[in-house]
Parts: C-alpha cells; structure tokens; sequence
C-alpha cells in the first residue's frame, strides 16, 4: 500500500505513534455522534490503530486504511479509507474522519479525491459509494462535491447511542 499525495496532505499508512493523534478526535464525544463507535477510551484507540496496522500489511489487501496528515509537518488529522468486500469486488465503499480542529477547510474532499483516483485509476472499481446520518450534512455536503449522486435512503433498524438514525447513500462511477 503505496502514500498517497495531494496538494496539502500526505496519506500515509497508520503508525503506533499515531495513537496520541486520532485519540485527540476519536474520545471527542459530539465529534462521534452519528457513528456506532466512540467515543473511544484510550484502549479501543490503541485498538483502532492496531487494527490499521494489521490492515495494511494484510495479503491480498482489499481495505486502504490511511492517516491523513498535514504535508508540511507530517501532522496527523484524521483518517480516510477505501474498502471493498474482497479483493476481487469492483465495488468501494469511501469513509473519513477529519479532527474538528481542521474540518470546514476541504482536508475530507481533498483526502477522498486521492481515494477515488486509488478506486479508479488504479484499482479498476465500477462503483463506489459512501453513506452517512441523513442529520450529518457535512458529511453529505462532502460526498456532493466529490461529485456522488445521492442514490439511496436507507431507514434506520439500529439505535445508536439513543437514535435510530436513517442515512444516505451517495455514489459515483468512473
């Protein structure tokens, strides 16, 4: 799994050193409302990073997990990925996690625009698609202007920290 680069961000394979970063955002508990996990305790973070680690030296790989870090600095800010179900699926599915300190600066567009080059280019997937908690609109507002149409509404069958929350589905082809 090679870095990927963009105009301000190195994405980079995850580093037991990284613990300290992603649990600045990962114990944030707004910053994790929408999701199943979190807000992780210092353990689950430790854990998390563990299993980037094991993920990156899997064979054959068929989940990208990276850090995205600043360029300049190699400062840690969050997370992205690029999951298919095996390595033979042309299907992905995107995710990201930007620390709130940097959000509302375009790091989550800029980091999935490098995955969808990976799904694409190199990769040769036919779709990939990303969802989130319809009440997630930064989310949303980042899968629209990396070009994905919104293709589905899926009703929530799962509470989550008090919620049943239904979500979107947003894809795009090559």
């Amino acid at each position: 799994m090679r870095e990927q680069k963009t105009a301000r961000l190195t994405l980079r394979k995850f580093r037991t050193a990284d613990w300290e970063r992603v649990h600045i955002y990962g114990s944030d508990p707004d910053f994790s409302k929408y999701e199943m996990w979190g807000p992780n305790s210092v353990q689950d973070t430790h854990n998390f990073i563990v299993d980037m680690i094991k993920k990156s030296e899997a064979s054959p790989i068929f989940e990208y997990h990276f850090a995205i870090c600043l360029s300049e600095g190699d400062l840690l800010i969050g997370g992205c990925s690029l999951r298919r179900e095996t390595e033979q699926s042309r299907v992905g599915a995107l995710g990201w996690a930007i620390n709130p300190e940097f959000q509302n600066q375009g790091y989550a567009t800029e980091a999935a625009q490098a995955l969808l080059r990976l799904a694409f280019d190199d990769l040769k997937l036919a779709v990939v698609y990303a969802t989130c908690d319809t009440r997630n609109a930064a989310s949303y507002r980042v899968m629209a202007k990396l070009g994905m149409q919104r293709v589905g509404f899926i009703k929530g069958t799962q509470e989550i920290k008090g919620h049943v929350p239904d979500r979107y589905r947003y894809e795009i082809v090559p």
